[in-house]
């Protein structure tokens, strides 16, 4: 099965005919990528709605007969009873397969989307509509499988209840189908209001992940201020209190359409024995054969009216996960490439004419940034520093060096050609490094036992023995001070043994033994070993350890100094 989705009329258009649509495309939908068709669920539902419908008729004829174990009905209510049952327990059963069925191929397409997605979709994109997708609102709409289900099999059961009761009692029948009808108005009457609290509250618990994520990624910050910590908890918390009023306000209406068609029911069973025996001199057996019918048909009824509900609330959850799919689709970078088709080496770099601008999505203060014309080459075996305040440009320089974003205007050539869609996949994997905002996974994904035996030993010669160990590919712990925290993940870095490592303020973080070690020590075995270094950094007291040293500002490369005299005047 594939997941295909289709655009649904505005939710905001609570016209009938748009609500038709729209619930017909979600049923559509969850049949399509479930296989619910080919699913042997169909054949359970069948045989255990016509095994319920078999019970009520069986029940009737026993009482018409006057009963007896040795009438043909008794035999076909125990094998209905029986077939019902066992039916009705597989058809759970599938329902539960076929949900999560569902939930895992939407999570596998987002996941896989996300994976793919380009540099802008993950630095703009709220990560709490992502995170609420993914979970909520995934969960909602693959749970709707069983509410179909219960629907099929609760229509299949009034198409031969209806009918019948026309035929045993024809007011109880009309008085039955008027009941149905006041159901099915409240639930519609009712329905556009429960629908737009329940967009609410999915939109307000998207915007609670958001303020999770502030707790989690903020903590340093949210600790040295009690009034930022305080006033993010107030939010949160109002959050929380209107998240909960949303779907207070939702299921309250859902509750009430519920209850409206509970309603009808009583009404009508109130009429079989009051008006009923009035408006017709029915006699016991008659009267027993109606309560049995509406008794029985009572429980697919109620199915009915709990299960409306649920696909109304799978519209929100369907319309929530387009959006999301519909961004990761438009964000899909092309740039991605098996591992057979990686470089493992590189004659030069350049960087033509090449023009970046930021917008609103990447700067804080929300105000574009504007890098270049730059134009750079970068060979093996160089040392280069970079180096200029806060906000020249180096990060942005390094995200362009490394193919992690397109420049808007120039080339980034490799070997004397220009990136494309289709190679800067396979020019990403010559680099590796250690970012301002890097992120240590608990697992070294994608490692070789190669690969890991390096790992072990970069671990100890950068002094983290007795803080991590590796219990086969996963690390003992990652909960480690920043300064160990980043020279875990540049052993990782190293470890990948690629020809470029490119570090973001390593050293801030280090004590003065580690510092050493890195300017002295690691850096000169690098270069020595014909890797390109490019580290940014603010230690102007090592500046005379790199071959090159660019210093930026606004942007723009201030200067591209060669430092080799410098370092034969140090030597």
């Amino acid at each position: 099965m594939t997941i295909e989705f289709k655009d649904i009329p505005d939710p905001s258009d609570g016209s009938l005919k748009a609500m038709v649509q729209r619930r017909w495309i979600v049923i559509r939908f969850l049949a399509t990528s479930s296989g619910m068709m080919r699913d042997p669920i169909v054949a359970l539902t069948l045989i255990a709605s016509f095994a319920r419908s078999g019970l009520i008729f069986s029940i009737n004829e026993t009482a018409r007969m006057g009963g007896g174990l040795s009438t043909w009905p008794v035999s076909l209510l125990l094998i209905c009873a029986l077939t019902m049952l066992t039916a009705a327990y597989y058809q759970r059963m599938r329902a539960f397969l076929l949900v999560t069925s569902v939930a895992r191929q939407l999570r596998e397409r987002m996941s896989k989307q996300l994976l793919r997605a380009n540099i802008d979709f993950l630095l703009s994109q709220k990560h709490g509509q992502v995170y609420s997708a993914m979970t909520g609102e995934v969960n909602g709409l693959s749970s709707t499988v069983v509410a179909i289900v219960e629907i099929v099999g609760a229509f299949i059961v009034l198409a031969f209840a209806l009918p019948y009761l026309f035929y045993v009692s024809p007011e109880s029948g009309t008085a039955a189908l008027v009941a149905v009808m006041i159901g099915v108005t409240g639930f519609v009457l009712l329905d556009r209001p429960a629908r737009k609290w329940g967009h609410e509250a999915a939109r307000l618990f998207a915007e609670y992940c958001d303020r999770v994520g502030d707790m989690l990624g903020g903590w340093k910050e949210l600790r040295l201020r009690r009034a930022r910590r305080d006033a993010l908890e107030a939010e949160t918390l109002g959050l929380i209190d209107d998240h909960v009023g949303a779907r207070m306000h939702a299921q309250r209406l859902f509750a009430a359409s519920a209850g409206v068609g509970q309603a009808a029911i009583i009404l009508l069973l109130c009429f079989v024995v009051i008006a009923l025996p009035a408006l017709r001199n029915a006699d016991a057996t008659v009267l027993f054969q109606v309560l049995t019918i509406i008794f029985l048909v009572n429980t697919p009824i109620e199915t009915l009216f709990n299960a409306l509900p649920a696909l109304s609330q799978s519209e929100t959850a369907y319309f929530r996960i387009l959006t999301v799919d519909r961004a990761l689709a438009g964000a899909q970078s092309q740039a991605m490439v098996d591992s057979t088709d990686v470089k493992r080496s590189f004659s030069e770099i350049a960087l033509v004419n090449v023009e970046a601008r930021l917008g609103d999505a990447d700067a804080a203060d929300a105000e574009p940034f504007d890098l270049g014309p730059v134009n750079l080459t970068f060979h093996p075996g160089e040392t280069v520093f970079v180096c200029g305040g806060n906000g020249s440009g180096k990060t942005t320089l390094l995200s362009l060096i490394t193919g992690l974003r397109n420049p808007t205007r120039g080339d980034v050539q490799l070997d004397g050609h220009p990136l494309t869609k289709q190679t800067t996949g396979a020019y990403r994997e010559l680099f590796s490094g250690v970012f301002s905002g890097f992120h240590l996974f608990e697992r070294a994904y994608g490692f070789s036992d190669q690969e890991l035996a390096a790992l072990e030993e970069h671990i100890d010669r950068l002094d983290l023995r007795g803080r991590v160990s590796m219990l086969d590919d996963k690390f003992s712990s990652t909960s480690l001070s920043a300064g160990q925290s980043r020279r875990l993940a540049l052993a990782v870095a190293l470890a990948e043994q690629r020809p470029i490592i490119v570090l973001d303020e390593f050293a801030a973080d280090q004590d003065p033994a580690n510092r050493a070690f890195f300017y002295d020590v690691l850096v000169p075995e690098l270069s020595g070993s014909g890797r390109l270094v490019l580290a940014v950094t603010h230690d102007d007291h090592q500046f005379h350890k790199c071959d090159r040293l660019i210093k930026m500002a606004g942007g723009q490369i201030v200067s591209d100094e060669r430092m080799a005299a410098t370092r034969v005047e140090q030597a």
